[in-house]
């Protein structure tokens, strides 16, 4: 076994194994129809200083107390200000490849077609719920422009396979 048990502050035990994530791709259209991803430029904030500067969807790691589709719901508006119950949430898949991440996380990967335009969207975006310095940009970037972007933990890729 490759689990092991701690002790905690408050004399529980608690098993340290592989940390479970959640991403979001939020994929909306613009008013000529062109398909865009919700983006997040990491920060210098960033638990990873490699990909400062580098963009990535959504996404962050499950909380203690908390379903995952909370979790997407929460990283969603601490990273961008959007409010996931306004938007229908699919989860797309389970990656539980230890050799995809460092960390080895088991990452539930969702999406979400908005029904509502990216200018309009944009409006509502803001860091101001996001970790001190973690976010620098939030944006919508094309889905056809995808290659033109340094990503972070191989959402590039993913983006288009989910688009």
């Amino acid at each position: 076994m490759n689990n092991f048990c701690i002790k905690g502050p408050d004399n529980k035990e608690y098993w340290i194994s592989r940390a479970m994530a959640v991403v979001v791709f939020v994929f909306a259209k613009d008013e000529n129809k062109d398909k865009y991803v919700l983006v997040v430029e990491r920060g210098k904030g960033t638990p990873d200083p490699e990909y400062v500067g580098a963009y990535c969807v959504p996404c962050g790691y499950l909380d203690y107390n908390e379903t995952l589709k909370q979790a997407a719901v929460r990283e969603l508006k601490e990273e961008t200000g959007l409010t996931a119950s306004d938007f229908q949430l699919e989860l797309l898949a389970i990656n539980d490849n230890p050799e995809d991440d460092k960390r080895q996380n088991v990452t539930f990967r969702y999406r979400i077609n908005a029904t509502r335009t990216v200018e309009d969207l944009t409006k509502e975006l803001t860091s101001k719920f996001s970790e001190k310095d973690e976010v620098s940009n939030i944006r919508f970037i094309r889905v056809e422009d995808i290659d033109n972007y340094k990503w972070a933990f191989n959402h590039g890729e993913l983006i288009k396979t989910y688009s």
